[in-house]
């Protein structure tokens, strides 16, 4: 079985999943997902988390100062 670097805890990313939609959002160790950010306000809590499994590729996103 592969394994797959993810990123750090809450990093900023964007990531493909698998039909190669590409989204930006965080990672979220602890739902084990990517969370794709999203124009309403809503807590993180109750947004939709992609499982790692169903991303294809991911990148961090450069931060702006």
């Amino acid at each position: 079985m592969e394994t797959r670097k993810l990123p750090e805890d809450n990093a900023q990313v964007s990531f493909t999943d698998l039909q190669g939609i590409r989204r930006k959002g965080i990672y979220n160790a602890k739902l084990h997902g990517f969370q794709e950010d999203i124009d309403q306000e809503i807590p993180k809590e109750s947004q939709f988390a992609y499982p790692e499994g169903d991303i294809d590729t991911w990148e961090y996103l450069a931060i702006d100062p």
